[in-house]
């Protein structure tokens, strides 16, 4: 992290991941024995407190453990409190629950008489949440009000630097700061004006930079220490995290033509049939609620169905709750939402923030039309002008669409359609069961969160 008043670099503030560190051994120890003596009224049974006594160095281990591999001493690429506050309720769990587990395995087959008590775990469980979440906030919030900022310049040739550089500017987290563009051509030696700006980050657009540009920027990146981060082109974002294999001792890429691999299809289409149905029951009082919401507050129909390209380029018909005027494109005819669009209604406003409009797809995905994460749908009449400008574009349709994605976690409503597909073409590359759960738990925090589409 880097203050503004002074010539201090680095997101970790002097020992910052040190002294989380320290404080999370001394939180483990509240959480572990706390939830005890209020358990027993002040005076626990010698068994239960020589059993956290000396399992504790695992319990703390895997507390530890679970933090890191959750991000929570990574601040520099988690600048906003929600992340740290879901990566620390996923890292409570993974970090309480596999250690008691462990105990429980011994007291069945080795040590009878070691013993915990489940409310206890469960008090420790929610004391580790509640801390891991707090006290990143906090961290945050310090380091914002004594100045500091992770300092991000931008890297790339003509428009497409400049947007970058725009986005950066109006949509980035507070504790994140511009810090100057470079440009070849424009701005000299890359390594001479790395050395006189002093950036913490550069974020690279390598759309439109030639090879040997690329190749002068992370070579001086290297020799400064100074971290890349990547904002790949739409050819570049096809890799994702796409398979690598040989054949006589060749390196090949896999671009993941099909999708995924069939039984990968057939698992997830399990999952989409067991959480399609699992949502439709679980929130239907939620559902109940938007409709009613919808009918009271400007008459008309309550759901918006409308036609949209599927898996292949085949049709099919969306629904969602309706968000706009009924006569929201009588005079315009078919034209993309905007931010802060003057056609949506004030519930619809809430609806789209929240993401409730999208959940009457879930009939979409029972019916196999949709899936629960993938590229979202689009119209025909916006379809057909995107692949003329960009014929990758087809790329999306070897996959369903889905209720939610890439694009919608990390974009907003008005992304430009260019930007979306990288995310699209990022999914498919990369897609797995893991890569959907994860981004299941993320679209649970954006619409608890409040951070959806405007």
């Amino acid at each position: 992290m880097t203050r503004e008043t002074t010539a201090t670099r680095g997101l970790d503030a002097p020992g910052l991941g040190f002294r989380l560190g320290v404080l999370d051994c001394a939180a483990a120890a509240g959480a572990v024995f706390l939830p005890m003596f209020l358990r027993y009224g002040g005076a626990p049974p010698s068994e239960h407190l020589m059993t956290s006594q000396a399992w504790f160095p695992v319990l703390l281990a895997c507390r530890l453990a679970a933090a890191q591999a959750f991000g929570l001493y990574d601040l520099r690429r988690r600048l906003q409190a929600a992340d740290h506050v879901f990566g620390g309720m996923a890292a409570a769990c993974f970090g309480v629950l596999p250690g008691y587990l462990v105990i429980a395995l011994v007291q069945l087959y080795y040590l009878p008489l070691a013993q915990f008590s489940r409310a206890v775990v469960l008090g420790d469980l929610l004391l580790m949440a509640l801390w891991f979440g707090a006290s990143r906030a906090a961290a945050l919030g310090l380091l914002r009000r004594g100045g500091y900022r992770l300092r991000i310049a931008t890297a790339g040739t003509g428009a497409d630097r400049a947007a970058l550089a725009d986005e950066l500017k109006r949509h980035a987290p507070a504790l994140a700061a511009p810090a100057g563009a470079w440009e070849p051509g424009r701005d000299g030696v890359f390594a001479e004006w790395l050395a006189r700006e002093t950036p913490d980050v550069v974020l690279l657009e390598t759309g439109g930079l030639e090879d040997r540009h690329i190749t002068e920027v992370i070579t001086a990146c290297d020799a400064a220490g100074v971290e890349v981060w990547v904002c790949p082109g739409l050819r570049l974002a096809l890799f994702g995290a796409a398979d690598v294999f040989s054949l006589g001792g060749i390196p090949l890429v896999r671009l993941n033509g099909a999708g995924a691999r069939p039984w990968q299809r057939a698992v997830k289409r399990w999952m989409d049939l067991a959480g399609a149905a699992a949502g439709l029951v679980l929130l239907s009082p939620l559902l109940a609620l938007a409709a009613l919401a919808v009918r009271l507050e400007s008459g008309g129909p309550v759901l918006f169905v409308q036609e949209r390209l599927g898996l292949g380029c085949a049709p099919f018909r969306l629904v969602k709750f309706r968000s706009m005027r009924t006569d929201a494109e009588a005079a315009s005819g078919p034209v993309l939402a905007e931010a802060d669009d003057p056609r949506v209604t004030p519930v619809g406003r809430w609806l789209r923030r929240t993401r409730v409009d999208e959940l009457p797809q879930l009939w979409n995905v029972l019916r196999g039309e949709m899936s629960l994460v993938g590229p979202r749908p689009e119209r025909p009449e916006f379809a057909g002008e995107f692949l003329k400008e960009e014929p990758l574009y087809r790329h999306r349709f070897v996959v369903k669409p889905g209720l939610t994605g890439l694009a919608q976690i990390h974009g907003r409503y008005d992304t430009d359609y260019r930007q979306k597909l990288r995310y699209d073409l990022i999914y498919i590359g990369g897609m797995s069961l893991g890569a959907d759960l994860r981004l299941l738990a993320a679209t649970l925090r954006s619409v608890l969160t409040a951070r959806g589409a405007r």
